[in-house]
């Protein structure tokens, strides 16, 4: 059955080319948690996919973009909304969005990035409408560089909002990677960005030789009061999203954000163009970064290793 709705969906793509591009466009719905720097990398990659393929919004397609400005009870209400006006493609941003997916989209194809693989996040199943990249989350590699880089360190704090699934899945993979080498986790809860001070403060007080931020779009959102505050109490932050070196984290290792998007886009081109069958219809990315930011890493007392820095895709000397 999922071969033949995909049959009929490429056939209709196939007919809206055919027709008057300024009147039948292929619409696609598209929905991102918050609004963010590194989120915003990930859409434009996306959209550039699209582009490069000749996919391009106002000439053959029509993107209905939609935010939900970091209201996690506000993904179901826009997924509803692109449901009911029949879209013929949605694109998600972030693992929130992509489970909320999967409940509210049942036939309309779905295509995710800056996201958890479901099996990660917990579902027992992917549904077969399902597409897109996800991040494996280098665990090992990520210790691996906090330990190049505090060789003495034991003891680690998060802060994290346990109601994001991608942001509990980090702290409980994390917790096992950090208690296999004998690191000690601290943990402290957040709900909002207004948490994020207190919750850093805490952390700073229970004698942390290092602060971490892993996939959790919350915190995120309030770093640089966590960059501020690691920066006076000369705590290192690390980061596994690289681009939040950009606000003040000492060092991100993670994901390249606009290459995730593109990977993603080209999924959604596959769709679009009937090549469902060419990719595995969903993947691990492909390209990951080191961004070091090296004002943070003086302000936060953190002597970064010369191994460190030649191996970097991107220093931040500001």
């Amino acid at each position: 059955m999922r071969h033949i709705n995909i049959f009929f969906f490429a056939i209709a793509v196939a007919f809206l080319a055919a027709c008057n591009p300024s009147q039948d466009k292929i619409t696609i719905g598209y929905v991102q948690i918050t609004q963010d720097p590194v989120l915003d990398a990930a859409k434009a990659g996306v959209f550039r996919a699209l582009s490069d393929s000749g996919f391009v919004d106002g000439k053959n397609i029509k993107v209905l973009d939609n935010n939900a400005q970091g209201d996690l009870s506000l993904i179901n209400t826009i997924l509803q909304s692109l449901n009911s006006q029949n879209v013929d493609l949605i694109i998600t941003n972030s693992t929130p969005c992509m489970l909320a997916a999967t409940q509210a989209i049942r036939t309309t194809p779905v295509v995710f990035t800056v996201a958890f693989s479901p099996e990660q996040v917990g579902l027992k199943s992917t549904p077969a409408n399902l597409y897109g990249v996800f991040d494996p989350l280098k665990v090992g590699e990520f210790t691996d560089m906090i330990l190049e880089c505090i060789p003495g360190l034991k003891r680690i704090g998060i802060p994290y909002n346990n109601a994001e699934p991608n942001a509990e899945y980090s702290v409980k993979v994390l917790s096992k990677e950090f208690s296999r080498r004998g690191i000690t986790l601290i943990t402290a809860s957040v709900t909002s960005a207004n948490d994020i001070l207190q919750a850093g403060q805490y952390l700073a007080s229970q004698q942390i030789d290092a602060m971490v931020v892993a996939a959790d779009n919350t915190v995120y959102l309030g770093l640089p009061v966590l960059a501020k505050l690691a920066s006076t109490e000369k705590i290192p932050l690390f980061v596994t999203d690289p681009l939040q070196a950009e606000k003040g984290a000492a060092i991100g290792f993670g994901a390249n954000y606009d290459q995730w998007g593109y990977q993603a886009g080209l999924k959604a081109v596959d769709l679009l163009k009937g090549r469902v069958t060419s990719n595995p219809h969903i993947e691990p990315i492909i390209k990951y970064d080191l961004i070091i930011n090296l004002k943070a890493c003086s302000d936060q007392g953190l002597a970064v290793p010369e191994t460190l820095t030649a191996r970097a895709t991107r220093i931040i000397n500001k």
